[in-house]
C-alpha cells in the first residue's frame, strides 16, 4: 500500500530455464551412433546420428549415413533439413551460422549466413566467409573472388526473432508501465512488414499475440542471438522458447474512422475486439507521418540531413 492508501498488484516472475541451456545436454555414443542425454542421464534423443555436435543457441549439427547435415533442436526436430546445405558451421555463434550450398552453374560452393530460425541473414553468394567470432560480428571478412568485403551482422541481423527465448522476468502490464514511468502502451505496425510492436515512452518492445490478449503480460527476454527486449505476450505462453511474430492485417473495419485514432493498448483491450484485423498502426501510414521518409531513413539520420 502506498502513501495514498492505494494497493498495487505486481505480477512478477523470475524464470530460470536451466533445461533449455545448451550446456545441460550431453552427447553420448552407443553402438557407433550418437544421441543426447540430460544432466539426469535420461536419454532425450536416441542414438541415431553418425556425427552430432554440442548444442549451441538451442541447436545441434548432426550428420546422417548419407553424409548430409542438418540442425536439430532438443526435440529432435529438423530446423534446417538434411541435404539443404552442403556444409554448415559446427556451432552457432551469437545466433549466427555459416552455411554453404553448391551452385551447379558456377561449379562451386557459395557461402552465406543463417539464424536459428533458418532465415538467411547473409545471401549465399560469397566464395568465402571467415569464421564467425564474437569480436568480429561488426566487421566479418567475406570474399567475392579476390575482392574482400566486410559484413556487419549487427546491421544485417537486426530482425528480431522470437527463438531460443530465455525469460529474465515477467511483469503485469500495469507493473511494467509503472516501472517504465509511462501511462499507456501503444500498439503499432511496421509499414512494410506489418509486424506489430509496442512503444512505452520513447522505447520500443515487441509483440507476440494472435489477437487481443486475454491475460497480457510483458516478459523481459533474451533470444538466440543474445538480444534482450520486452515482449508483450499471453501469460499462458510464458516459458515457450519459440513464439510467432504478430502481424497486422487490414479489412474495411480497420481503415474506418471509427478505429483510426484508437491508439492505446487498453482502448483495444477494453473493447474486446478479438480480431487482429482491427489492430492498426495508429498513424495509419508511418511513411506519411514522417513526411514521406521511411522509418529507416529517419532513424539513420538521412531525413535530418535533407531537411531545410
Amino acid at each position: 500500500m502506498d502513501s495514498a492508501g492505494k494497493y498495487h498488484t505486481f505480477f512478477f516472475v523470475v524464470w530460470l530455464q536451466k533445461g533449455n541451456m545448451d550446456k545441460d545436454y550431453i552427447i553420448f555414443q552407443e553402438d557407433g551412433l550418437l544421441g543426447a542425454k540430460n544432466q539426469r542421464g535420461e536419454v532425450i534423443i536416441q542414438p541415431q546420428y553418425m556425427e552430432m555436435q554440442p548444442f549451441s543457441c538451442g541447436l545441434s549439427l548432426v550428420r546422417n549415413h548419407q553424409y548430409q547435415y542438418a540442425y536439430i533442436d532438443i526435440c529432435n526436430k529438423q530446423v534446417v533439413p538434411f541435404g539443404k546445405y552442403s556444409w554448415c558451421d559446427p556451432q552457432f555463434t551469437c545466433g549466427f551460422s555459416r552455411v554453404m550450398k553448391y551452385h551447379y552453374f558456377e561449379e562451386r560452393n557459395k557461402w552465406g549466413i543463417i539464424d536459428t530460425l533458418e532465415n538467411i541473414v547473409v545471401p549465399l553468394k560469397y566464395d568465402k566467409i571467415w569464421a564467425i567470432k564474437e569480436d568480429s560480428l561488426f566487421s566479418l571478412k567475406a570474399f567475392l573472388g579476390d575482392k574482400e568485403e566486410r559484413i556487419n551482422l549487427h546491421q544485417l541481423g537486426n530482425k528480431v526473432i522470437f527463438d531460443g527465448l530465455t525469460y529474465i522476468c515477467t511483469y503485469s502490464v500495469e507493473a511494467f508501465k509503472e516501472l517504465a514511468h509511462c501511462k499507456k502502451l501503444y500498439i503499432k505496425a511496421q509499414p512494410n512488414t506489418r509486424q506489430l510492436y509496442f512503444t512505452y515512452g520513447a522505447n520500443i518492445g515487441f509483440v507476440s499475440l494472435r489477437s487481443i490478449p486475454k491475460e497480457p503480460v510483458i516478459s523481459i527476454v533474451a533470444n538466440s542471438s543474445g538480444k534482450i527486449f520486452p515482449l508483450l505476450m499471453e501469460k499462458s505462453d510464458i516459458g515457450k522458447t519459440t513464439l510467432p511474430i504478430a502481424k497486422a492485417t487490414f479489412n474495411k473495419k480497420s481503415t474506418s474512422k471509427t478505429y483510426s485514432r484508437r491508439t492505446s493498448f487498453w482502448d483495444y483491450e477494453e473493447e474486446r475486439m478479438n480480431d487482429i484485423d482491427n489492430w492498426s498502426d495508429p498513424y495509419g501510414d508511418e511513411q506519411a507521418f514522417y513526411d514521406g521518409w521511411s522509418r529507416e531513413d529517419v532513424e539513420s539520420g538521412l531525413a535530418d540531413a535533407y531537411e531545410g
